[in-house]
């Protein structure tokens, strides 16, 4: 029974590191250069990297599951057999149609059928059961499954006939119309089409073997046949009447598998001082790219020689659109690999593992995105080959948990919302009055009237039993320390508990909490609270109506919003406005009257009238007159001894007072 419970909770406790995305991972093995041709680089695991000076690392990398390349620049093929293709600005595509290929030629390929068709997909007529086949721009030679050897310069001649036409593993020609091929033994021929025999009517070529010792056949520009020999030195075939002879050893080339001349620029240097690093420098002598028995690749030009490395990845970079989200937020994680030629790559999930230690934190869904569905830290690591890279999350509580009490210096909180948020599930069973509370690896278990918990099935003693209050289960906050490592942090003044787990936290409130956040909000706008004011001039309200402040509402940012009750019981809400400007509107006469206009002042109901419809007469008093068209543009004032003139100007309007009464009104 003990061997199955370890067994249990060791099943358990590997479940709980959930790899949640890229079960595959990428090979350990650094994959090595399987060829190179110009510019781009063709790995053993099928991805090609393209030297392109336009690019932002000068670099482009294509995951494409490509074997070989073809001829010209520009494509290769698949595992597959299918056809790949790109051009100097896009990325390689592989063209699906194009399928059931064997082998790339020069601008046509040959399928598994024995049929010849070029790159745009026509075959070519004429055709068939065709074994090897190369072609240059105005001919082309191939050899069929008979073992005949054909070249388009004389039709119907048989160059050469083999024995084996699958022993050929390779099959050349020159723009001199010159053929050779090599048998999986080592034996090179050369054919020129050029010389034959004729006798009545029949055409009769002259083969010569070359070699009989060759690993690798290349022809170069000149037309001269490059040979790795199978004791890994390199030999070159002489020109006109000595092409049929290697009449030269390349020197400073040893252990070599294939040699082949070399046009790309893979092996040059940047000019140090050049600050548009455009200006290459270049050794004399002839340029040879070298695949050595070791798997080396180099370039050797002259006596100077030049690794040809594979990228390598430098590391990860793991990075989150939010690593301090709220709970219910939704995150994306982005691991992207670095290469020493400075080539960055965005993974894919299949390309990497990941590992959430607290996997009650974080969801994955459908489109690769995370959920946060507790509060916590949760450390999120993933690897890619023998890279790796943490990330902690730190999810809060984006809003206040209610329903936090405190009696007697012991403070209880809500059982179902707190664990909830905590990421946990919480099962409540009536009968017993019992709650089951899973949090990742942890459980919990409460009972209404009980000071022990069970923690993982252990009992654990708290300060006082689980209660009750208004309908809600409650228990003491100091279980959550004891059971899952919380901080915790008792607020006298805002009456409300803080719960960290390192820098995540949630707050859970009391009922007075809310009242005494708004207070402290408040400040010195409580003085406000209560009392009446009459409008004069504020968004169109019936002027010098009665209006009492009932409330002011913080609404963020230290804007509040003054709400009033008029005399028949109707609410009145203010602009929202800053803590300042508060202030400055109830204060000030020009909007609210801290005073009954009508028991201070004891004009007629026609002048109040008159007012109200912000209109002015002659006799109007100064008070009037602002009550009515409020306060000046500007005042001139003139005094001689029994009299006093003041002209207040509006716009262009203006009213002229003698003595305090309005004495004219006009307008310039």
């Amino acid at each position: 029974m003990r061997k199955f419970a370890a067994m249990m909770l060791s099943l358990f406790l590997l479940v709980s590191l959930i790899p949640t995305a890229g079960a595959a991972q990428t090979e350990t093995k650094a994959s090595q250069i399987a060829d190179v041709k110009g510019d781009m680089i063709l790995m053993e695991d099928g991805t090609l990297w393209l030297k392109r000076p336009w690019a932002a690392t000068g670099y482009m990398k294509a995951s494409i599951d490509a074997t070989s390349f073809g001829k010209p620049y520009g494509y290769a093929l698949t595992s597959k057999g299918e056809l790949i293709s790109w051009d100097d600005h896009d990325l390689p595509t592989v063209d699906k149609s194009q399928n059931s290929i064997k082998y790339l030629a020069y601008g046509a390929y040959i399928k598994k059928d024995g049929t010849v068709w070029y790159y745009d997909g026509k075959q070519i007529e004429g055709l068939k059961n065709i074994v090897l086949y190369e072609r240059d721009y105005m001919s082309h030679v191939y050899l069929t499954t008979s073992g005949e050897i054909y070249h388009s310069y004389i039709r119907d001649a048989v160059l050469d006939k083999v024995e084996d036409p699958y022993s050929i593993v390779s099959l050349l020609m020159t723009s001199d119309n010159d053929v050779a091929y090599m048998d999986n033994t080592g034996k090179v021929v050369v054919v020129k089409a050029h010389h034959y025999d004729y006798n009545d009517g029949k055409v009769t070529f002259r083969p010569k073997v070359l070699t009989n010792d060759a690993a690798h056949i290349q022809y170069n520009s000149d037309n001269a046949l490059v040979v790795t020999k199978k004791d890994g030195t390199v030999w070159m075939s002489g020109s006109y009447k000595d092409q049929d002879k290697l009449v030269k050893q390349v020197k400073g080339i040893e252990k070599a598998v294939k040699a082949v001349p070399y046009y790309g620029t893979l092996h040059e240097t940047k000019k140090v001082d050049d600050p548009n690093n455009t200006i290459t420098v270049k050794s004399s002598g002839i340029t040879m790219l070298v695949k050595h028995q070791d798997g080396s690749w180099k370039v050797h030009v002259g006596d100077k020689v030049t690794n040809i490395k594979a990228p390598e990845s430098t590391g990860i970079k793991f990075t989150t659109s939010n690593a301090q989200p709220a709970v219910g937020n939704t995150i994306y994680f982005k691991v992207v690999q670095q290469y020493n030629n400075g080539y960055k790559e965005t993974l894919s999930n299949e390309s990497y593992s990941m590992e959430i230690d607290k996997p009650h934190l974080l969801k994955v869904a459908k489109d690769g995105s995370y959920k946060v569905t507790g509060v916590g830290e949760a450390k999120v690591t993933v690897k890619a080959g023998e890279k790796s890279q943490t990330l902690t999350i730190t999810a809060k509580l984006g809003k206040n948990l209610t329903g936090a009490v405190n009696l007697n210096n012991v403070t209880y909180l809500p059982i179902q919302t707190v664990f909830q948020s905590l990421g946990g599930t919480v099962t409540y069973t009536a009968a017993s009055k019992t709650y089951d509370v899973t949090i990742g690896t942890t459980t919990i278990q409460l009972k209404v009237g009980q000071k022990n918990a069970k923690v993982n099935g252990k009992d654990t003693a708290m300060e006082q039993a689980v209660r009750e209050e208004k309908g809600k289960a409650l228990f003491p906050a100091s279980l959550l320390s004891k059971s899952l490592g919380a901080k915790l942090q008792w607020d006298t003044k805002l009456q409300q508990m803080k719960v960290s787990f390192g820098s995540a936290f949630m707050v859970i409130e009391s009922a007075d909490t809310p009242k005494i956040k708004k207070q402290d909000e408040q400040g010195t706008l409580v003085k406000y609270l209560n009392k009446s004011f009459w409008v004069n001039s504020y968004k169109n309200w019936e002027r010098f109506s009665k209006v009492t402040v009932t409330d002011i509402v913080p609404v963020g940012s230290n804007n509040f919003q003054v709400v009033f009750k008029d005399a028949k019981g109707n609410t009145l809400q203010s602009d929202i406005m800053s803590k300042d400007f508060v202030s400055r509107v109830l204060d000030d006469s020009y909007t609210f009257l801290s005073y009954d206009p009508y028991k201070k002042y004891s004009w007629s109901a026609a002048t109040w009238e008159s007012i109200k419809a912000s209109k002015i007469s002659i006799g109007m008093n100064k008070t009037q007159v602002e009550f009515s068209w409020g306060r000046p543009n500007d005042i001139s004032k003139l005094t001689s001894q029994q009299t006093t003139i003041e002209v207040w100007s509006y716009g262009s309007q203006y009213v002229a007072f003698t003595n305090g009464k309005v004495t004219q009104i006009y307008t310039l």
